[in-house]
Order: C-alpha cells, then structure tokens, then sequence
C-alpha cells in the first residue's frame, strides 16, 4: 500500500502484463488502511483474470507474532 492505493509501479505492471486466463493472489502490508480497495482495483484491471481474496497485514502486527498464524490460515484456504 502506498497512501491508500496501489504503488505506482503496480499500474504499470498491470499495464503492461496481461493475465487473462491466470489467477492472482494480492498480499500487502499496510498502516492502517487494509486493501485500501485495491484488491477490487486489481479486478477492474484485470477482468478476465481470477482474482482470489487477499490479506492485508497491518506492518505493526508484523512483529507481535499474531501475523504467523494469519499467513498460515490464509494460504490454507487458497487450496
């Protein structure tokens, strides 16, 4: 996350890559604003790609030990 919104050279990357057909899975860590909305960025850039829910990790919860467990949650879902 870059105040709310996607790093810039994340558009350029979507720009300029297409994944149609491909499933993309968005992870960020954040400092309070979550997604910010652009995982549904990510779909509206990407229509004909499979978007799959993602998780956002608040950059302080990084260091109390609570985000290990998120992760691993997370990723076993995506199976």
């Amino acid at each position: 996350m870059w105040w709310y919104t996607l790093p810039m050279i994340m558009y350029t990357f979507f720009d300029t890559y297409n994944f149609s057909g491909k499933t993309i899975i968005p992870f960020n860590t954040h400092a309070g604003s979550s997604d910010g909305g652009t995982y549904q960025t990510i779909r509206e850039f990407e229509p004909d790609a499979t978007v799959k829910d993602g998780l956002a990790i608040s950059g302080g919860s990084a260091f109390d030990g609570s985000t290990e467990d998120a992760v691993k949650s997370w990723l076993a879902g995506l199976e």
